[in-house]
């Protein structure tokens, strides 16, 4: 039930009846990464999908030299590494969490099971991660933009 009652919380399950969320509980895992605990290092398959429920989550790339450098910071409310997850690739940076944090956790073998056993509810929360995504694209574009025009000067005339 605790696991109902988290999903309820976060924003990518509001379109989810509760029976679908007391359904799709039965395929995820919570868990709680006490802070500095690594959930999945450069190189890890992406085998699961994170929804941060509470705390926040450091992305980190090496430099050339070697030491980390964070580039970017998933907070509660965000699902972590669907990207990796759904085209089957090594994750491209290091999860660090920055304070406790608790997960809501899709491993691959869930929804496996998922897609096999309720393939309306699979859909829908593919549907619902597929907006997600978009979303996060149409902000990197426009900061692509912002930062070309703003290198270059702006549009021509």
């Amino acid at each position: 039930m605790v696991k109902v009652e988290l999903a309820k919380q976060f924003p990518l399950f509001e379109n989810f009846s509760d029976k679908e969320l007391q359904e799709i509980s039965q395929y995820l895992d919570y868990v709680v990464y006490p802070k500095g605990e690594v959930l999945f290092e450069e190189g890890d398959p992406g085998d699961r999908i994170f929804f941060i429920v509470k705390g926040r989550v450091g992305l980190y790339r090496p430099d050339p030299f070697g030491n980390p450098v964070k580039v970017a910071v998933s907070e509660e409310g965000t699902p972590l590494g669907e990207l990796s997850f759904f085209s089957n690739r090594f994750h491209s940076s290091k999860g660090v969490a920055l304070k406790e944090t608790h997960a809501l956790v899709l491993t691959r073998e869930g929804y496996e099971r998922l897609k096999e056993e309720d393939p309306k509810l699979a859909v829908k929360l593919l549907e619902a991660l597929a907006k997600v995504i978009a979303e996060r694209l149409k902000e990197m574009n426009k900061k692509f933009v912002d930062t070309t025009c703003f290198i270059w000067g702006g549009p021509k005339k």
